[in-house]
């Protein structure tokens, strides 16, 4: 972990000095937080049974977890998190998940909405709104969370799939810092907890979120859900509704709760655009037919491709290949079914190393 980020207190997150950036600026301090988040969960019948905080060194970007009362799964209790700021470098975040209870790390879904909010104008009501709403709809989230973790405990996860997955975890997302990495790679060689089979995806989850909670405060939020969206993306869980989050002005704003389920409007306008853009074919030649008995049809040829110049074909060509080249970055097609070796037969060492 690094120096500067420590684990600290609320009474020491309280005295950190207020900033003064401006009369545009509308101050969202820690104590705020705490304090509406904690009394807005004790108004919706939660109860906080611990509270942990981490700081950068002056305390100018925060986070808390609080871990609640509300446990369906024996290994998930509920859980509430916030993120905040005083020198602009993260916008205020809060998002509800799930704490796990045998590693004390947490799961945050990849599809809820992660409301964000710059400190302007009326952010500080708007605050409390949010963070009213989201505990208004925690059951929601945590059960969803919960049929996830069920999900992940049958999966078979061998170590050279754990590997593979480690891999686009580090490489491609950049979740992980190197020395992350490295935690990741020593659990699945000797776990830091006893999990009922380590050759599970639960398992290799697990030691990823272990290794997050040394992340920065002001990326640790999006870390977990990155992880989580990546998870719940290649294996098809299901995803619960969410709040979809608009941009007006520069604000970004809770809007409505959107089925799943629903026809996107996006795909349809996506689809009309498509029918629109199809041209009617050029019929410029006849074919006739006669059959045995003398009857004559006739037919019109539709040509089966559009010429183009060689100038357009050039352009054709280079953008099939950046769109190939860039096919994984646009879709994770991740396939957990690889032809690979057994764990047994992989501890051979291969002719060409």
């Amino acid at each position: 972990m690094p120096k500067k980020i420590q684990h600290t207190t609320k009474a020491n997150l309280l005295s950190i000095d207020l900033p003064q950036h401006g009369t545009s600026y509308t101050v969202i301090s820690h104590e705020f937080i705490i304090d509406y988040a904690q009394q807005a969960l004790a108004n919706a019948g939660f109860i906080v049974l611990d509270e942990e905080y981490r700081c950068t060194a002056d305390g100018q970007i925060a986070q808390g977890v609080y871990k609640l009362n509300y446990n369906n799964d024996p290994d998930l209790a509920m859980m509430f998190a916030w993120t905040n700021s005083y020198n602009k470098q993260v916008k205020f975040k809060c998002v509800i998940g799930a704490y796990v209870n045998k590693t004390g790390s947490v799961m945050i879904s990849g599809d809820i909405g992660n409301w964000v909010r710059k400190h302007t104008g009326t952010a500080d009501i708007e605050t409390q709104e949010t963070i009213d709403s989201y505990i208004s709809n925690a059951h929601m989230y945590y059960n969803q969370l919960c049929s996830d973790k069920a999900a992940m405990e049958t999966i078979s996860l061998n170590k050279r799939k754990q590997s593979q997955l480690l891999g686009v975890l580090f490489a491609e997302y950049e979740i992980l810092t190197t020395e992350q990495a490295s935690m990741v790679r020593d659990q699945m060689k000797k776990p830091y907890h006893v999990f009922t089979n380590t050759d599970s995806l639960w398992a290799f989850y697990n030691y990823v979120t272990i290794a997050l909670q040394n992340s920065h405060p002001k990326t640790w939020i999006e870390d977990q859900r990155i992880l989580h969206y990546f998870i719940s993306s290649i294996n098809n869980f299901a995803q619960a509704p969410r709040v979809v989050v608009t941009e007006v002005e520069g604000v970004v704003m809770p809007d409505l709760y959107i089925d799943p389920d629903q026809t996107n409007l996006l795909n349809q306008i996506e689809e009309l655009e498509i029918e629109e853009i199809i041209e009617e074919p050029v019929i410029d030649e006849v074919v006739q037919y006669t059959d045995p008995i003398g009857n004559t049809f006739e037919a019109p040829v539709v040509p089966s491709y559009v010429e183009h110049d060689a100038e357009t074909e050039k352009t054709i060509e280079k953008e099939t290949i950046e769109v190939t080249e860039d096919e994984f970055a646009l879709a994770d097609n991740f396939d957990l079914d690889f032809n690979e070796e057994t764990d047994e037969d992989s501890d051979s060492i291969p002719d060409f190393f």
